[in-house]
């Protein structure tokens, strides 16, 4: 399958969105616990709730007729962080580790420069090395790390924030500054 028959779509039916959601299989829902638990019993408040935001860009992404991933960016309510989004992404357990989830990433973010964001943030779980090393690659650096920030399945789990500016310098010049790195 060639990625460039990737098509994104801003909006979906519910039906649609349900499917892929319960589609993912528990091993992915682990790493994407943005809803909550996601089962036949909370799913049509996560989506009535997720297609109504106006707060997110939304990308309903294809394969051909097949929805293989979906992501957003958050926009910030308040004002003085409007020039921040966060990003978010999920890929089906079929399609991962086959480079969608980078094409994907790599287009919201050109989205994001485009829609005068100047900084993107996103957190992802330590364990989750795969991710970690992808978003990496697109440039984005460890910003912190949150100690037992989350409980899954009764068990802490450490966060990593992650960042990437629109102007790739001033990332890593200022968080040496800050950390007294030359």
């Amino acid at each position: 399958m060639k990625m460039n028959n990737l098509k994104y779509k801003k909006n979906i039916q519910t039906k649609i969105l349900s499917e892929f959601l319960l589609g993912l299989n528990k091993n992915t829902l682990k790493d994407f616990t943005y809803f909550g638990k996601i089962d036949s019993i909370t799913i049509n408040n996560i989506v009535q709730n997720e297609i109504k935001r106006n707060d997110k860009i939304k990308y309903f992404v294809f394969l051909n007729d097949e929805m293989i991933g979906y992501g957003f960016l958050t926009k910030f309510e308040k004002f003085s962080k409007q020039h921040n989004c966060i990003l978010g992404i999920v890929i089906a357990d079929l399609w991962q580790n086959k480079g969608y989830g980078k094409k994907i990433c790599q287009h919201m973010i050109n989205s994001a420069w485009k829609g005068n964001f100047n900084k993107i943030w996103l957190t992802v779980y330590e364990e989750n090395k795969i991710a970690i090393k992808m978003y990496k690659s697109l440039g984005f650096e460890i910003e912190g790390v949150f100690i037992n920030d989350e409980i899954v399945d009764m068990k802490e789990k450490n966060v990593v924030s992650m960042a990437i500016f629109k102007d790739k310098n001033f990332n890593s010049k200022k968080r040496k500054k800050i950390m007294g790195i030359s």
